[in-house]
């Protein structure tokens, strides 16, 4: 193309802007909302990032961390670990607490998340209590009574006020404040019960650190120098054997970091599903507003005018509002950290750096420009390279050309760049193929659809309403408003209703089935001293029907096979088995509730080298089968066991399971306790009451909390999920707005025709209503069914729970929407209603 047809594509460009942006409304929205949608979660999912990052050190307490598991380190270690800086101790486990000056009726003990802390407690950041005081001073011993801080809700739950006391274990506490943000305690996904602090020393005389103990201690280091990663490396070095979890700042919080990233990618996903939707309206909107410049554009073309300066002139336009769109939708994702931290920051898991991060908006913007090419191509090529003979006799619109040969290769690479921006941004290889193979199903589909319902309109019977006659009619006819529903409505209510078939699904799965299969109650800490003692109380309980107790040692996985676990490959999905300590345990007798795929389980009486039973998905995701080892660190001393069997366990059961079970004589004697589960509880309250006053130190967990946790955890996830699925669906009633505008001029035509052959406002009403409600109708069930079929993929498949679909709630969600969408239909033609058959007939 030569400079001066550049020039010339330019001056129209600029010419056709001067006229304002009517009929650009539809696409500016939708690309205004998927790029808002895309740069809102990278630019929340960095600001959480570089608040995890900025409060680094004082999530993890220290540069860095030495954590043990039942035992504190000798006096010969610490003096080691002492010798790199600054060394704070602190120690916590679960279990119960009882008001001691509460009234009789709020006397109950309550599970607690009970904290001790020494006197360099915290090292970085700082304690922030309900009325000021420093921490220290708080929890000093006045009065003979050691002092505590709690959060809020513990006094809620015992009805409590400052200065009242509290009992754990053998010793009284004085509560003297309000817990309001404690440093090194990010929002926690999973909590079962309120936080208790006290000094380390008032800790261990609880009586729960006494050896069998289920306790954590944690020793960090403030290094005066910085150099934690060569302080970690140096320290791993000098103990190889230690069993000790070392870590720096830079690794706190694991799971907090593993959980923003999978959901920023799923996330964005969905925002790009809401962009591509969008794209249906970009198209609708460019093809409306090509329409009503046909005459224009034949008439330049009868003037001299070529068909490439006329495409770089309306592709510069295009071009053009799609920046503008772009930098409206990056401009208010950027807004979104501060609106988050502002609003949200007791739902947010960390605390949210606000700022403007440049990477995520110039990710949405590139993500908005490219689909703006890719479905802004057909419309454009089709508009340029109808024949002006054509339009001026009206036998051509650009609604009725096909799309040109010309137009296949450039949409195609539009198309095939934004499948790879999917993969190279999106940093899932998985999730991107599942993205990108369902969104051309998915596009297939309505198609085909779209098709299928536009064949049975044709092949309908004749009805005997005139008004659903013609209705039904217009479907067929090529062009139908009603038809366009299918893309409009459909991509948006398929995402709907695949949020709200996972919500209901997995609602259904901790409500119903888990509360029938599930235990009632969870017992912790017993000492193996107190085992007969607990079960004969628990068995002497009215209404208990079984009572399950099991030994359970804490221990660290350091090695698989010969390979230390640092340098070992372990699936995504089990590497909370190589995370810190996990529950062990030694059985005689296979356990209750578990299959045996391979191998044989040992027998009773069994004295040879330590064999190990192993579950079916980490003997998966470790790599290892039967004959394969495993070394375990049990409280410094390494065990190596050889697998000699592998067991499936259902753990949505919430049954007490063990995923490594050890043969009888390798743990006896290792320092322990036991938990126990009871089923079939009539009166829970009685068992609460009786285990409470009998085992104080035992910590008791109802189903109920565990089941009320995992609830709040989906309610605050589903929403998120519910909200970008709500921006699809209303990007695609913008598409949907978008076709019935682009679709006026043929409205007008046909009520006009339908005033001359003497049809009233309300017959036309009615032949609208058919229309719109059978074309949505049917892309209703077609929603409803893909909604649901995804559904089940995410339930069955990635959460590996069973499926139960709540229909009626997916099609109240499909009737909605198509009422909505009805509705819309419905107004945007109600001013076409009211056009003089006149006016329209002279210009004609």
């Amino acid at each position: 193309m030569s400079t001066k047809d550049m020039r010339l594509a330019l001056t129209l460009c600029r010419r056709e802007l001067r006229g304002g942006l009517r009929g650009f409304g539809v696409f500016l929205g939708c690309l205004f909302l998927g790029v808002l949608a895309i740069s809102a979660v990278g630019s929340l999912g960095r600001a959480l990032e570089a608040g995890l990052a900025g409060d680094a050190k004082a999530i993890l307490g220290g540069d860095v961390s030495v954590s043990l598991t039942s035992r504190d380190l000798s006096e010969a270690e610490a003096a080691y670990l002492g010798g790199f800086g600054d060394l704070s101790r602190t120690l916590s486990t679960r279990t119960m607490a009882r008001a001691e000056t509460a009234a009789p009726e709020q006397g109950r003990s309550v599970l607690i998340e009970f904290k001790g802390v020494d006197a360099l407690y915290p090292l970085y950041g700082r304690m922030e209590l309900e009325g000021g005081g420093e921490v220290q001073e708080l929890l000093a011993v006045r009065d003979g009574l050691p002092g505590a801080v709690a959060d809020r809700a513990l006094f809620t739950r015992l009805g409590l006020a400052v200065g009242d006391e509290i009992r754990v274990g053998e010793v009284r506490f004085a509560l003297r404040a309000v817990i309001e943000r404690e440093p090194d305690r990010v929002v926690e996904f999973f909590s079962l019960g309120p936080r208790l602090m006290v000094s380390a020393s008032a800790f261990g005389q609880t009586g729960l650190t006494q050896p069998g103990s289920l306790f954590r201690t944690e020793y960090l280091l403030r290094l005066p120098g910085g150099g934690a990663e060569q302080a970690v490396s140096r320290i791993r070095a000098d103990n190889p054997d230690s069993g000790w979890r070392v870590r720096d700042y830079m690794h706190a919080a694991p799971r907090i970091r593993t959980v923003l990233e999978r959901l920023s990618v799923d996330l964005t996903l969905i925002g790009l599903g809401a962009l591509l939707v969008g794209g249906l309206g970009i198209a609708g909107g460019v093809r409306g507003y090509l329409g009503g410049r046909l005459n224009h554009m034949a008439a330049m073309k009868c003037m001299g005018g070529s068909s490439r300066v006329l495409f770089v002139s309306y592709l510069a336009q295009v071009l053009f509002l799609g920046f503008v769109g772009a930098c409206a939708g990056i401009l208010a994702g950027s807004l979104v950290p501060w609106l988050a931290g502002r609003f949200f920051s007791d739902v947010l898991p960390i605390q949210v750096r606000s700022g403007i991060y440049v990477a995520p908006l110039l990710q949405a913007a590139l993500f908005g420009l490219v689909t703006t090419l890719a479905f802004s191509m057909p419309p454009l090529f089709r508009a340029v390279m109808v024949r002006p003979s054509g339009i001026f006799r009206g036998y051509v619109s650009a609604d009725m050309a096909r799309i040109p040969r010309a137009a296949i290769l450039p949409t195609a690479c539009a198309f095939a760049l934004l499948a790879l921006m999917v993969f190279w941004f999106a940093g899932n290889t998985r999730l991107s193929a599942w993205f990108v193979g369902g969104t051309i199903m998915a596009f297939v589909l309505f198609k085909g659809l779209a098709r299928v319902i536009r064949w049975l309109a044709g092949k309908a019977p004749q009805l005997p309403w005139p008004s659903a006659r013609i209705g039904v009619a217009n479907i067929h006819r090529p062009g139908s408003p009603g038809v366009s529903l299918v893309f409009a409505l459909g991509f948006g209510l398929t995402a709907l209703v695949a949020v709200v078939m996972v919500n209901s699904s997995l609602t259904r799965a901790l409500t119903a089935e888990l509360a029938e299969e599930a235990p009632d109650f969870f017992f912790m800490d017993i000492r193996p001293d107190q085992v007969e003692r607990f079960r004969a109380l628990a068995l002497d309980t009215p209404g208990v029907s079984r009572l399950d107790l099991r030994p359970m040692i804490r221990g660290r996985i350091v090695r698989i096979g010969d390979t230390p676990v640092e340098n070992a490959t372990v699936a995504e999905d089990v590497s909370w088995a190589v995370r810190g300590d996990r529950g062990l345990s030694y059985s005689v007798d296979f356990p209750a509730g578990s299959t045996l795929l391979r191998g044989e389980w040992w027998q009773a009486d069994y004295a040879g080298p330590p064999l190990i039973s192993l579950t079916s998905d980490l003997a998966k995701g470790f790599g290892v089968d039967l004959g394969d080892t495993l070394t375990v660190n049990v409280l410094g001393r390494n065990l190596t066991g050889t697998i000699s069997s592998i067991r499936e366990v259902d753990w949505r059961t919430l049954a007490m399971q063990f995923a490594i079970i050890f043969s009888p004589g390798t743990l006896d004697g290792a320092p322990q306790t036991w938990l126990g589960a009871a089923y079939g509880v009539d009166n829970e309250e009685s068992l609460y009451a009786r285990t409470t006053q009998a085992f104080p130190e035992v910590a008791v967990i109802t189903i109920r909390e565990v089941l009320d946790n995992a609830a709040l955890i989906l309610t605050r996830t589903v929403r998120i999920f519910q909200v970008m699925a709500g921006v699809a669906l209303l990007a695609g009633f913008l598409v949907l707005a978008g076709a019935f505008s682009a679709d006026q001029h043929r409205r007008i035509y046909d009520s006009v025709i339908y005033k001359v052959c003497g049809a009233t406002r309300r017959d036309i009403l009615a032949i609208l209503v058919a229309e719109f409600s059978l074309a949505g109708l049917f892309t209703g069930l077609g929603s409803l069914a893909l909604g649901t079929l995804t559904a089940w993929g995410v339930v069955q498949g990635l959460l590996r729970m069973q499926f139960r679909p709540d229909l009626a709630m997916g099609i109240l969600t499909v009737l909605v929407g198509v009422g909505v969408s009805l509705c819309m239909g419905l107004l945007g033609t109600w001013r076409v209603l009211g056009r003089k058959a006149a006016p329209f007939l002279r210009n004609e």
